[in-house]
């Protein structure tokens, strides 16, 4: 997707910067009862020795609290996000965060091209022409990079010898009706 680059970055930096100059600390906010403080002082890292500013974690003590300064658009900084899509369907991983209005769209992104791909692709009654149209959305959220994505999860699972057939789901849970009992 995109290529680690800390020369082009402090590049952009400077332009953006030269536009609106940037003062002041780059904090990134996220719930401290998570287990989230080292990916965030990696990336805050990554971020003050990429671009030459300071950059810190900004720890909210729990969920409840993270989401509430979020939903009530207080929370005043940068801040992590999570997405579990609901069903196996590209429309599930980018409607409901990005399009207009959208119950999860945090970051209120709007785009009316993007809106109407989306709403194109809920019409189409052949899927691959609706995966289509969702991955020209995607292409659309590329060029506007309303957020940048870090990762998707990735299932870390065991089982005994007792067991054989185990494979995981999209949604990172065993498909216990493959499992065979040896």
């Amino acid at each position: 997707m995109f290529t680690y680059d800390p020369k082009k970055a402090k590049e952009l930096w400077a332009k953006a910067d030269a536009i609106s100059p940037w003062t002041g600390m780059f904090k990134l906010a996220y719930n401290a009862d998570g287990g989230h403080q080292g990916w965030v002082d990696a990336v805050s890292n990554s971020i003050k020795n990429a671009l030459g500013i300071d950059a810190e974690g900004a720890p909210v003590p729990t969920f409840g609290a993270f989401r509430d300064e979020i939903t009530n658009r207080t929370i005043g900084s940068s801040f992590r996000s999570g997405w579990q899509a609901d069903y196996p369907g590209l429309y599930n991983f980018l409607g409901p965060v990005f399009g207009t209005g959208g119950g999860s769209n945090d970051g209120e992104y709007s785009n009316p091209a993007f809106d109407a791909l989306l709403q194109k692709g809920l019409a189409e009654p052949d899927q691959k022409a609706a995966d289509a149209d969702f991955a020209k959305a995607q292409q659309i959220l590329f060029a506007d990079l309303p957020q940048i994505s870090l990762w998707y999860q990735n299932v870390t699972a065991v089982w005994s010898g007792n067991v054989s057939d185990v494979t995981m789901s999209w949604n990172s849970f065993p498909v216990f009706t493959d499992i065979v009992k040896n």
